[in-house]
């Protein structure tokens, strides 16, 4: 009993400061491509230096000239759409994917018919990051 507290104790901390692995989301959102350069824009100044800070070269600019929009408060636009939870990527027919946290661990999935939607496309080596449409629905998992 004495050792499952001291484990709680120490584990609960630990995930409550839990973020997301900035270099993997780099190198994932430097990985997708299109005919232009891409730029992106989200609101949360935190993450837009740490996503600038770590030597990239992903574009960040205003809402106004943005390609993609990353983690926006409403979802529905006319951009570009990543959201941050694999809930609102299959309720938003429009997003192209999401990063989000689950246990701790950055998750990362894009959709590979609405990039192709889009025209945009993730670099070979990121495939691990694609998924079809049908996994989204369950009808479609049976």
């Amino acid at each position: 009993m004495i050792r499952k507290t001291i484990y709680l104790l120490l584990l609960v901390p630990l995930l409550g400061v839990a973020e997301l692995d900035i270099e993997k989301v780099n190198r994932v959102l430097l990985g997708l491509k299109s005919s232009k350069q891409l730029h992106f824009f989200n609101d949360n100044q935190q993450l837009v230096q740490q996503l600038e800070n770590k030597k990239s070269k992903l574009k960040f600019t205003s809402l106004k000239n943005a390609d993609i929009l990353l983690f926006p408060k409403s979802p529905k636009s006319e951009k570009v759409v990543i959201v941050n939870s694999y809930k609102a990527l299959k309720k938003n027919s429009e997003s192209i994917g999401a990063i989000y946290l689950l246990k701790g661990r950055t998750q990362i999935v894009f959709v590979d018919e609405r990039l192709e939607k889009k025209g945009l496309h993730l670099s070979k080596d990121l495939h691990e990051y694609l998924i079809d449409e049908c996994l989204l629905n369950p009808i479609c998992l049976l």
